[in-house]
């Protein structure tokens, strides 16, 4: 074999390499991560957006960035149904939470709290 063809399949071996050890996630430290998104505090259903009482209190939450790029992938194929049409919208749910993926915004995901029972609900309206 010629020592080009030696240095030509070293090279492609040491990409190859080089591309496998670029997919390995970070090890897990069990560190508390930042959260981006916002909430909103309300009673009745989301659709009603009455003021919450003491007895009818939920939460919404919605976050943004590397939590909801990973939970999105993780809980299951696309919704067969979705919110929107739109092209390049993308949507997955699980029980309570829902992601959504769009070019322009990114990864987002939404889940809510009925704070009196504990009790998980959705976080959007569709």
């Amino acid at each position: 074999m010629s020592t080009r063809m030696v240095f030509i399949a070293a090279v492609l071996g040491l990409y190859s390499l080089a591309q496998a050890a670029e997919k390995v996630p970070p090890a897990w430290d069990g560190t508390p991560k930042p959260l981006k998104g916002d909430y909103q505090v309300y009673g009745g259903t989301l659709s009603e957006a009455i003021p919450p009482t003491s007895k009818d209190r939920k939460v919404a939450f919605m976050f943004k960035g590397p939590l909801a790029k990973d939970l999105f992938n993780q809980i299951g194929p696309d919704a067969k149904m979705s919110c929107s049409d739109a092209a390049g919208y993308r949507e997955r749910n699980r029980g309570d939470l829902s992601c959504t993926y769009t070019k322009d915004d990114g990864y987002s995901c939404y889940f809510g709290l009925d704070v009196p029972t504990g009790k998980s609900t959705n976080g959007s309206i569709c």
